[in-house]
């Protein structure tokens, strides 16, 4: 929850067309099936300047709203807090403009994983099959107030589909590396979060909407030059179309960390993470060691 799904799944990239918010059945060779015929979105900070095709669905007539803020008169307030920020809403996709029937969908060249780190995970990094794979089943994301006040703001791992999948946890990253092999897209992990620290931090920087929005359009395009990440294995971006000069350090951590002295915080915190990823997938009885091996 909270890593910005359905926001980069909303937000327009050249003629792109929408299919749905959350499930879909992705089968081998990269085919994928779609039914669903509305969205389940998060309301709190929402704005039109940066979510258009959310914020024009959500204040139609024909959305439904949970936790939001109102007033007397009826209008609502997406930045109000004071009760909660896990404010929902609910609406058709007709009500999207520019949504695509998601029925008779072909297949799927490119996947994203997203995740919403505050330190070390570059903007955008390109993986091999094994490492998607190893990633999903990792799961990395923040906590949010959907969770309760206990779970906000948390490091979390949540394997794969969890909850949503009724089986052993180590079958589903196996049948994740299966699709892989079988299936000839380009997968790329996504850090919604930040980088270089939390929000109080005064040398991170926030992976606002119009970065990833430009790095989703990069990667659709192929116009994002790549290379070896030294340290975890992964590419990452040299260069992309519609990041500034100034905000490149997004793409590549490892830089923002050393233009500011900070390389002995880094790598600390790359060793300590690495540490941490294996212990974690290593507790998953009967998981392909190639999805170890894959972020070793």
């Amino acid at each position: 929850s909270g890593t910005g799904k359905t926001t980069t799944t909303f937000t327009k990239q050249n003629d792109s067309q929408p299919v749905q918010d959350d499930f879909i059945a992705l089968m081998p060779q990269g085919k994928v099936y779609a039914t669903e015929n509305g969205c389940f979105a998060k309301t709190f900070g929402l704005d039109p300047k940066f979510e258009p095709a959310i914020y024009n669905a959500v204040v139609d007539s024909g959305s439904y709203l949970e936790n939001v803020s109102q007033n007397d008169e009826g209008k609502v307030d997406f930045f109000d807090e004071s009760y909660t920020q896990n404010g929902r809403a609910t609406f058709p996709m007709s009500k999207v403009a520019g949504a695509a029937d998601a029925r008779g969908l072909g297949t799927a060249s490119i996947l994203l994983i997203l995740n919403r780190n505050e330190n070390i995970i570059p903007g955008v990094a390109r993986l091999t099959g094994p490492q998607a794979a190893a990633y999903f089943m990792l799961g990395e994301t923040k906590g949010t107030s959907a969770g309760g006040k206990e779970e906000a703001g948390k490091s979390l791992r949540v394997p794969g589909t969890n909850p949503f999948f009724p089986l052993l946890h180590a079958q589903q990253g196996n049948r994740m590396l299966e699709l892989m092999h079988s299936s000839p897209m380009e997968v790329f992990i996504m850090n919604t979060g930040r980088v270089g620290g939390p929000d109080d931090h005064p040398g991170s920087k926030k992976v606002k909407i119009p970065h990833s929005s430009a790095m989703v359009k990069g990667v659709a395009e192929g116009t994002i030059k790549w290379e070896k990440d030294p340290d975890f294995g992964y590419e990452v971006a040299v260069s992309c179309p519609g990041m500034s000069a100034e905000d490149l350090d997004i793409l590549q951590p490892r830089k923002l960390y050393e233009a500011q002295g900070r390389m002995d915080e880094y790598n600390k915190q790359v060793a300590t993470l690495k540490a941490n990823r294996l212990e974690h997938l290593k507790k998953f009885e009967g998981l392909d060691p190639e999805l170890i091996q894959a972020i070793s």
